[in-house]
């Protein structure tokens, strides 16, 4: 009751002066001064309201203080789940970078407790190469008089295991502009960096690549102006020679010229990946190239008992590039195809459109498949599993869809075939297309 105090307190007084004067009056009897008497029950109920007052306003005081450290403990109990729950490390030092809380993530994070680690200065838990690093970063950011500051560490787990955190530090200061400590969350973040790491190695290998490629064209370049000539005055006095040569030497010369064939058909190559080609790049009909690559090749196929099935999902899909240059890739990857099927079978080619509008183009074979080793070399110049291959004709084809923006994903396991996924832009039919539509409507 909120005036409960206040009530009981006059009550009580009132009964103490009714007992006072029923004494004074009745049992000593003595004469009757209401005067007197009124002041004195008038003081006696006063002071009896005051203090009835008094103790309602304490009482209602340690109630709502009482609610208030309800509150306050629900809340701390709350935090330290929240806090316990985290994934991250969450942290508080003091000045002297001494751990003063830790959350249960600690435990997993570093393998150490978190009660052996409380009191603990934090550079102990930190690589010995990057303690001298840390702590010149945090003593300027102290002398900055920065409130935030992060950075990434190396450390070692207590079974031994390097990771790496990312850690993220708030600083108070006093009014002094003193450190008083600090607060903040540490994340894992090995997994990341190891996936930098070897984002970089492949950007090494990619550089090699590309290296190799540019090596490869200027050797073709080189190899083009000081082979080429001398090889055609070789096969020109060599026809002279067979002339007046018996059979036996005719037989070796013939052996000479199909050596010398050999190594033009190399130079031809070498000269495709060198010398930059006149290309026009215009919207084609892949539909269109597609079948008369298949209707050019077919004939071939049969002869070796092997059947090319179409399967086109559109008639009309728009791509922009060079057709012939096209033409190139698709009739390499079917001639290849071929080569791999000795004992007959199915190649299949499939077309069509996907969702972000990307037209795609599946060659995919019946052959004898690949190593995950020779997968990983496939394109690389020079490299062949062919033994009257050059090595040039794949690398030709990847800088060609390179040059025209197409992705490409090769799948293959020995026995069981190769498929060759390739992804183009699609371009919208021709603006005179749509003129023409417009026309007859």
């Amino acid at each position: 009751m909120k005036y409960g105090g206040r009530i009981v307190s006059v009550l009580t007084g009132l009964i103490l002066v009714i007992t006072w004067d029923f004494i004074y009056y009745f049992v000593l009897q003595y004469p009757v001064d209401l005067k007197v008497d009124m002041v004195f029950t008038l003081l006696i109920l006063f002071i009896s309201y005051y203090m009835g007052k008094h103790y309602d306003i304490s009482h209602n005081t340690l109630a709502a203080l009482r609610k208030s450290e309800e509150r306050v403990k629900l809340l701390n109990e709350e935090m330290q789940h929240v806090l316990q729950s985290i994934d991250e490390v969450v942290f508080h030092t003091n000045a002297k970078g001494e751990f003063q809380f830790l959350n249960q993530s600690w435990e997993d994070f570093t393998g150490y407790s978190v009660k052996e680690s409380l009191h603990k200065n934090a550079l102990h838990f930190i690589s010995l190469n990057e303690r001298h690093e840390i702590l010149r970063l945090v003593r300027q950011s102290v002398s900055m008089k920065r409130e935030k500051t992060r950075m990434d560490f190396s450390y070692q787990k207590r079974d031994g295991q390097y990771r790496w955190g990312d850690v993220n530090i708030k600083l108070n200061y006093n009014e002094n502009g003193d450190l008083l400590g600090t607060v903040g969350t540490i994340s894992d973040i090995t997994e990341r960096v190891h996936n930098e790491e070897e984002l970089m190695e492949m950007n090494e290998t990619l550089a090699i690549e590309s290296q190799k490629l540019s090596v490869a064209g200027q050797l073709a370049a080189g190899i083009a102006h000081e082979v080429r000539n001398p090889l055609t005055s070789i096969n020109g006095f060599l026809q002279l020679l067979r002339d007046d040569a018996n059979e036996k030497t005719k037989e070796y010369l013939g052996i000479v010229f199909s050596e010398i064939k050999r190594i033009e058909l190399v130079l031809s190559e070498l000269l495709i990946l060198a010398k930059p080609q006149s290309v026009t790049y215009k919207r084609i009909n892949i539909i269109e190239t597609l079948e008369q690559v298949s209707k050019l090749l077919n004939t071939n196929a049969i002869l070796y008992n092997i059947e090319i099935q179409t399967n086109f999902h559109e008639r009309e899909l728009y791509i922009r590039g060079d057709e012939n240059q096209l033409k190139q890739v698709f009739i390499n990857l079917i001639k290849n195809a071929i080569e791999s099927m000795p004992h007959g079978g199915t190649i299949t080619i499939d077309a069509d459109i996907n969702s972000h509008n990307k037209v795609q183009l599946i060659f995919k074979d019946e052959g004898v498949g690949m190593k995950k080793e020779t997968l990983d070399k496939l394109g690389e110049p020079f490299f062949t599993t062919k033994t009257k291959g050059t090595g040039l004709g794949l690398t030709i084809c990847l800088r060609i869809l390179r040059d025209h923006g197409a992705d490409i994903r090769v799948q293959s396991e020995l026995g069981e075939g190769t498929t060759f996924h390739i992804l183009f832009e699609g371009v919208q039919a021709s603006e005179r297309r749509k003129r023409e539509f417009l026309q007859k409507q």
